[in-house]
């Protein structure tokens, strides 16, 4: 399994969404003294938060790798989402905040660029191995361990990426 050119394209994919989601209209505007989380979301407990976050991020991941199964299409388009979301929300934010208040919030948010790409690859490697073996009916190895690896390693930064949300995001 060579990772490396199906991880590019996965972030090619992140980028162009992100470059979408940043030059579209923005009608929102915020006063800074909306910066802070919502109360409700601070009211939680850190591990119910963690929890939340964690899971979301998880489905993330799992949409991205078991969208191998429509030949990457969903992997696609997934990843391509993840990208318009978060470059709209830098949109706004750099409309509505300072530099240094966007990059405290929204840095804890980075390692998940990487396991959203990450994942997106392993939806396109799977993709890939699908459309050759039925569709194509060539003969092609399936590298499983390779696979799991990168999938739990996924996994493992998507929670890493949790507990940096509620314990540096979401702290005061």
């Amino acid at each position: 399994m060579n990772a490396k050119p199906l991880t590019l394209s996965a972030a090619a994919v992140y980028l162009t969404g992100l470059l979408v989601g940043y030059y579209m209209d923005s009608d929102f505007d915020f006063s800074l003294s909306e910066a802070n989380p919502p109360v409700a979301m601070m009211d939680n407990a850190k591990s119910k938060l963690f929890c939340s976050i964690a899971g979301n991020n998880i489905s993330v991941a799992l949409i991205n790798i078991g969208g191998g199964f429509s030949l990457g299409a969903i992997s696609l388009l997934n990843t391509f989402y993840n990208g318009v979301v978060l470059g709209y929300a830098l949109s706004v934010a750099g409309d509505n905040f300072s530099f240094a208040l966007i990059i405290r919030h929204l840095l804890p948010h980075a390692i998940e660029i990487v396991a959203i790409v990450l994942s997106g690859s392993l939806g396109f490697y799977l993709g890939l191995y699908l459309l050759k073996k039925i569709i194509l009916g060539r003969s092609h190895q399936f590298d499983f361990e390779k696979f799991l690896i990168l999938s739990a390693t996924t996994l493992v930064i998507l929670l890493l990426a949790a507990v940096l949300e509620v314990y540096v995001s979401f702290s005061g």
